[in-house]
């Protein structure tokens, strides 16, 4: 029998992640898993050489750090305050290698996320997240189109 104990949910603390979040939960609570809660903060060193010094990098990598902390607290405060047994987690990278990393590194059995539906342009030039994930994971994903979800 399969067993999901740890399931990771990536977030971007936009409104899609929220509804996201939603399912995840519903599903830990159904299963008795914990949630490791995941927000990758992607890495600006590849636009480092463009126009501006290294510290006002350091200095905007630093700011976001600090409001992705915070959007996570709120997150938590939000969403988890009846869940207790979740673990933020905030890492810099590469979005997708890192959902899949910190989820392995969390013994995470599934990954539930969304799809954004990103299309034309956008999808070409930045691809797809879930998509990514759900090629390159070991683990198990499960994606969610928020914007076909009926409320029951």
């Amino acid at each position: 029998m399969v067993e999901f104990n740890v399931i990771a949910i990536p977030v971007d603390f936009s409104e899609i992640s929220s509804v996201i979040i939603e399912w995840g939960k519903a599903l830990a609570k159904k299963l008795g898993a914990k949630i490791i809660l995941i927000n990758v903060v992607e890495d600006l060193s590849a636009f480092e050489d463009i126009s501006a010094d290294a510290k006002t990098f350091q200095e905007l990598e630093k700011t976001l750090f600090e409001g992705a902390r915070e959007y996570m607290q709120s997150f938590l405060n939000k969403h988890f305050s009846d869940f207790p047994n979740v673990k933020p987690v905030i890492v810099k990278g590469n979005v997708v290698e890192k959902i899949i990393e910190v989820a392995k590194e969390n013994g995470a059995d599934l990954i539930v996320m969304g799809t954004h539906g990103k299309k034309g342009i956008d999808k070409i030039i930045f691809g797809s997240v879930a998509e990514g994930v759900v090629k390159y994971s070991p683990i198990p994903v499960l994606t969610v189109n928020p914007y076909r979800i009926k409320e029951k």
